[in-house]
């Protein structure tokens, strides 16, 4: 099984991989940043027998990929990220926007306080985590400036397309898995869930083996 997983937002590969390969031990995985020229890649990549979004890597995918010829699955699916929006997502606008006036004065606090909210258990300085003195520090932040501009302004009307499966956290504190599952029946949340991809990971693997 060959599986095109798209990350989240500041998710370092590495640390996502674990997960995923822990899960799906026997599968190839390519992994893929969210980043202007993704699905491109993704795309040229091809084929897959599933295509898997996580969080922001959800959104790209219910925007720009309606037809797949793979199976998809989503993981912390986004319809629309600012609570404003009604669509699930609990961050105020004005949060994104303050998020990223902070990324570009400080990114590795910045990314810190956002991995600390959402519940991603990354070690500050971790992996991907641009340093200043890093060499690809401003690749780094011009994705991330990019990913959060997706995240503000993107909107994608429910429900999902046919055949599509989805998981999200219960206790998601970035997203209302309440609203979702109501927008979108074919969402199923995971008790004691959050943002963290890990039991997302594993009740899609779980489908998959039954």
């Amino acid at each position: 099984m060959r599986i095109g997983w798209l990350l989240g937002w500041a998710v370092p590969e590495e640390w996502f991989a674990s997960f995923a390969r822990g899960a799906f031990p026997a599968a190839e995985h390519v992994f893929f940043e969210s980043a202007a020229d993704s699905m491109r890649r993704l795309n040229e990549a091809g084929p897959f027998d599933w295509i898997a979004g996580y969080s922001l890597g959800s959104l790209l995918l219910l925007r720009t990929f309606p037809r797949p010829t793979a199976r998809v699955a989503l993981l912390a699916p986004i319809f629309a990220f600012p609570a404003e929006a009604n669509l699930g997502g609990r961050i105020p606008r004005a949060q994104l926007r303050q998020l990223a006036r902070n990324l570009r004065r400080n990114p590795t606090a910045a990314l810190a306080d956002f991995y600390a909210r959402a519940g991603l258990d990354l070690p500050q300085g971790g992996a991907r985590c641009p340093q200043r003195a890093c060499p690809d520090a401003l690749h780094l932040t011009s994705v991330l400036e990019w990913g959060l501009e997706q995240l503000e302004t993107i909107r994608v009307e429910p429900p999902l397309p046919a055949g599509w499966r989805a998981w999200c956290g219960a206790e998601d504190p970035l997203l209302d898995a309440g609203q979702l599952c109501a927008l979108a029946p074919g969402i199923t949340p995971i008790a004691g869930a959050t943002h963290h991809p890990a039991a997302l990971i594993r009740a899609f693997a779980k489908e998959i083996a039954e």
